[in-house]
Parts: C-alpha cells; structure tokens; sequence
C-alpha cells in the first residue's frame, strides 16, 4: 500500500495494525518517527502519540457545582428538559462535560451521541422514554460513543470509507479515529443499522429531523437540524471553549466549507446545541450558540493569516474567536 492510498492519519493506524508501537522504542525512536511523519504530513498523528505518552490518564470524575439547570440522576447525569419531549443529558461530573439530545417523537426517539460510557446512559434514557431508540454519534470520537450498538438501533453518517470496514455486521473504530488511548481506553466495535446520507430526513412519529453531514472536526462529523423548530444539534462542530482542528481526521477547509454551507442554510435565530459545555461552568446547562458564534467562526476560518490575532502556541496554535470559544489549528499542510 503506498502513502497516497489513504490519509497520514490512516496510513499510522495500519502501521499501529502491524505491530509497530512507538512507545516501546522510547523518545529517540520516538523523534526521528516524528520527523518522518511530519515530513509525510502526520503532524497530527505525532501529536496526539506525544499526547498519549505524556499524558494517558484514566477518566476523572471532577466536582462541579451543585447548582444546575436541570434535575440530577445517580449524582452523575443531568437531565434538562428543552421541551415537553427534547431532553439534554449532561455529563457535568466527566471531565469534558459531555452533553447528549433525546428526541422524543410518537413512534421513536434519536439520541444525539451515545454518552461518554464512564457511565451507563441507558437507564436515564429509559425513565425519559420507553419507545424504541436510535443512537447517531456526532462522530466517533471517544467520549461520544459510549452507548452504541446498546440500544435498538445505531445509525452513522453514509461514509463509503466505512462502510468498507464492516466485518461480520460489525464496524470497529481506528486508534485515530477513536482517540480513547487518552484515557486509556480501547476501540470499541458496535453493529450498524441505519447509514444516512446528507440531508436525508428522518421520521421520528410527528416529528422530522434533517441529517447533515458537517465535516471539520473529524471526516464523518454529522449533526441533526429541525428546521421546525430551529434547532441544530451540532455536536464538536460548535461550542464555548476550545474547538479542535489539529488532530488525526480534522480539515480547516472542511470545517470553513461547513460553515459557509450552515451560514447560508440556517436562520439568523437559529440556535445552536453543542456537544461541550463551557469550562468551568458557571451554572451547568445545555451549551447554546448562536448564528453569530457561527459567523465568528468562520470570520477567523476565512483570514487566519491576518495578523490582528492574538494567536497562541506553536502547535496547536490558538485563535480566539468569541467569548470562550477559540480554534485550536495545526499546521496547514497536515490540515489541508
């Protein structure tokens, strides 16, 4: 297989297939890997192997205020009701602050992300609804699937790339793709019932949702619009913190494509639900943007070469965008 059959950070994953473990070889080996995989343009696979040898931990419950919107379930999950049958479900215990979306519809409910699996969502979904469920990650990183292939049916964005990988009914996720060796956690393998394609709408009974596939943060990044309501579930494309684009699978002219494309679909009074709640939190809520969060991200996207940012790092380099949120970007040949 040559390097220009697949991407930098799919090429890492099938040499990690064949045995070769970088940590074994200690730092020496570990650097001149580094300097091959960037020349190759794998900065974001060295990244993310420093990352996890300096950094690997097991998942940490962190103490988060006690006052919250929403009522508390087994002290853990938060559960904030957006309306009469749309739930938020909060992780504001887990150190990332998950969030996940139950829609509710007559004949079955979409949870939107599947939970960091620290916990077992199961039951909260349960005492919220009886009706069968369908689970669609906003991508497939691993604070996100913790619950797939664990309720009646899994569902992921039509992606001919994975479809290719199913063995036995089976898909099972990439080092690179998955990330969980952060926390020390190995890629799992789920079924897969449903692939959606791009702008295909789902019937929930009574209720419709449009499935779009919005790339940047990851290739098969999706996220859930209900144009009768105004709502995007938009996952890690948008949130009040720091926005990854310099890991394996992230695109800066995916992610600027995407915004152009959500800018021109959506109404101005649209609002934006994210997979990430703000650090620290002030209240733990459901983290809500707006159309002008969008417009700022895609301002900064546009003209990052201008030289009034107050950019920081090296690698990732930071960009402020609005309030809390910023872009955090590699190197423009890693992230074409």
């Amino acid at each position: 297989m040559s390097f220009s059959d697949v991407l930098p950070y799919e090429w890492a994953a099938n040499v990690e297939a064949k045995g070769c473990d970088v940590k074994r070889f200690g730092w020496a080996v570990l650097l001149v890997a580094g300097c091959a995989l960037v020349a190759l343009g794998s900065a974001p696979v060295l990244y993310f192997e420093g990352l996890v040898w300096t950094q690997a931990k097991v998942p940490q419950v962190e103490p988060r205020p006690d006052r919250a919107r929403g009522h508390w379930v087994d002290d853990y999950f938060l559960v904030e009701s957006l309306d009469d049958h749309t739930f938020a479900i909060g992780e504001p215990r887990y150190y990332q602050g998950n969030y996940s979306y139950l829609l509710i519809g007559a004949d079955r409910a979409l949870l939107f992300d599947a939970g960091s699996g620290l916990r077992d969502i199961r039951p909260v979904v349960r005492s919220l609804t009886t009706l069968p469920v369908t689970v669609l990650p906003s991508h497939l990183h691993f604070d996100h699937v913790g619950a797939l292939g664990r309720f009646e049916r899994t569902a992921l964005a039509d992606n001919a790339h994975l479809r290719e990988r199913i063995v036995a009914g089976e898909l099972t996720l990439t080092r690179y793709e998955y990330l969980g060796a952060l926390d020390r956690q190995s890629p799992p393998h789920f079924r897969v019932d449903d692939w959606w394609r791009d702008g295909e709408e789902v019937e929930l009974g009574g209720r419709s949702v449009t499935i779009l596939h919005t790339p940047g943060h990851t290739p098969t990044s999706v996220s859930v619009w209900e144009p009768r309501i105004g709502r995007l579930f938009v996952g890690d494309f948008l949130y009040p913190g720091e926005l990854y684009a310099f890991l394996p699978g992230a695109s800066l002219a995916a992610y600027e494509k995407t915004s152009r494309r959500l800018l021109w679909l959506l109404p101005v009074d649209v609002k934006l639900y994210a997979a990430h709640m703000q650090e620290p939190p002030a209240i733990p809520m459901a983290p809500v943007m707006a159309y002008a969060d969008l417009q700022a991200l895609l301002g900064v996207l546009a003209s990052r070469s201008a030289a009034s940012f107050d950019i920081q790092g090296r690698y990732p380099q930071v960009y402020p965008i609005r309030g809390p949120m910023t872009l955090a970007t590699g190197f423009p040949w890693n992230l074409r």
